[in-house]
């Protein structure tokens, strides 16, 4: 069975008890990237950071998946 990246064992071993992240500090920082992501993506197309863009949706990603 493949490993998760996501998998606490996985990336400490199995001899370390990892701490958990709050909930609501997840919740909190996705909902911050979301208020950035609709700011940038208020500009048109041709101007905004498209690079920026990107890197948000992916931290959004990453986050969900964490919670």
């Amino acid at each position: 069975m493949k490993k998760s990246i996501l998998d606490d064992e996985y990336l400490y071993g199995s001899d370390v008890e990892v701490p958990e992240i709050p909930r609501d500090i997840i919740m909190r920082r996705i909902e911050i990237l979301r208020d950035n992501l609709e700011k940038l993506l208020n500009h048109s197309y041709h101007i905004r950071d498209n690079d920026r863009v990107r890197a948000i949706l992916k931290a959004i990603s990453f986050w969900g998946k964490i919670k």
